[in-house]
C-alpha cells in the first residue's frame, strides 16, 4: 500500500498500518491513511486498453495477469501496471520511500541532511556542503513548471555561490551513493547548454553540489531544454534524410541508373563534404 502525501506528492510504502493512522511527511504535512475505495470505476487493462471487470484477474482480449491495487494519493483502485490514475492522474510509478522519518546522510560529506518545503517541493539540503537533494517529483515539478513560481522560489532560497573547488576535491569522491537506497549513482550531463554533470539515482531522484540547481533552474526558465530537444529533432531529421539519399542512390547504382538526383558534380561533391563532416562532428 503506497500513500502520497497532500502536500508534495512524497510516496511512502504504509503497508500494514491500519486505517486512520497519522504519518508526518518530512515536508512537515500530516497525512491519514483513509480506506481504499470499495469500488472501482470503468477498469481498461494496461496491456491493450480493453475494458475489463473491476474482479477479473486476467484480461479475456489479451490474457494480460491483473492486479488491482489502490492510486496513492486518491485511493481509487487501478491496475498494476497504469502509468497515471484513471481518477485523478497521478502518476503511479513514483519510487516509495519505507520510513517517513528516516533521516537521510549527504552522500558527498556524510553529514545529516534537513527536509525544508519550498513552495511545494521537498528539498533535503546539506547544512555543511550545502549540497542538495531532490527526488523525482521535486524535479519534474521544478523543470516542468511553465508559471516558473517554484524555479522562483526555489531561486530565491539557494545559495548561488559555486565553490572555487569541486566538491568532489574536497571530500575525495568522485562517484556518490543515492542518500535513500545507497546505491552509486550515475553521474549526467543535464542538457547540452547547461554544462552541469549532476549525480541521478533513476529510482529515487537527483544529488545537486553547491551552486549547481541554480544554475540549471536558469537554463530551465531560458527554455534550455526546448532547445536542447529541438537541435535533437533536426539531427534526427537530417539523419533520416541522409539514409534515404544514400538507399535511394545505392538503388540507383543497383540498376545503372543516372546517379546526379538532379545536382551538378559539384553540388554532389560539396553535398557529400557537408555530410562527412556532420557524421564527424554530430
Amino acid at each position: 500500500m503506497i500513500l502520497a502525501c497532500a502536500g508534495c506528492d512524497g510516496r511512502y510504502d504504509v503497508t500494514g498500518y491500519p486505517v486512520g493512522q497519522q504519518f508526518r511527511c518530512r515536508c512537515g504535512t500530516i497525512n491519514t491513511l483513509a480506506a481504499p475505495a470499495t469500488q472501482a470505476g470503468l477498469l481498461s487493462c494496461p496491456n491493450c486498453g480493453a475494458g475489463v471487470a473491476p474482479t477479473a484477474s486476467e484480461c479475456s482480449h489479451c490474457n494480460q495477469h491483473l492486479l488491482l491495487k489502490a492510486c496513492p494519493r486518491c485511493l481509487s483502485r487501478v491496475f498494476h501496471g497504469h502509468k497515471h490514475c484513471p481518477d485523478c492522474g497521478s502518476e503511479l510509478s513514483l519510487a516509495a520511500a519505507k520510513e517517513t522519518t528516516e533521516e537521510r546522510t549527504c552522500p558527498r560529506c556524510e553529514h545529516v541532511m534537513s527536509a525544508r518545503l519550498v513552495a511545494d517541493v521537498v528539498v533535503d539540503e546539506c547544512m555543511s556542503c550545502r549540497g542538495l537533494f531532490l527526488d523525482q517529483v521535486a524535479i519534474k515539478r521544478v523543470v516542468t513548471d511553465r508559471e516558473q513560481a517554484r524555479a522562483e522560489a526555489l531561486l530565491g532560497s539557494l545559495p548561488s555561490t559555486v565553490l572555487a573547488d569541486r566538491p568532489e576535491k574536497q571530500s575525495g569522491k568522485l562517484y556518490i551513493k543515492c542518500p535513500v537506497c545507497k546505491v552509486v549513482m550515475n553521474r549526467k550531463l543535464f542538457g547540452a547548454g547547461a554544462g552541469v554533470i549532476v549525480d541521478v539515482c533513476r529510482s529515487h531522484g537527483t544529488f545537486f553540489d553547491v551552486g549547481e540547481l541554480p544554475v540549471i533552474i536558469t537554463y530551465v526558465q531560458q527554455g534550455g531544454l526546448e532547445k536542447h530537444a529541438r537541435k535533437d529533432l533536426e539531427r534526427q531529421r537530417d539523419q533520416v534524410a541522409r539514409e534515404k539519399l544514400n538507399a535511394a542512390y545505392a538503388q540507383a547504382r543497383a540498376q545503372g541508373q543516372p546517379q546526379n538526383f538532379g545536382m551538378t558534380p559539384s553540388r554532389q561533391r560539396g553535398s557529400v563534404l557537408v555530410d562527412l563532416l556532420e557524421s564527424l562532428f554530430f
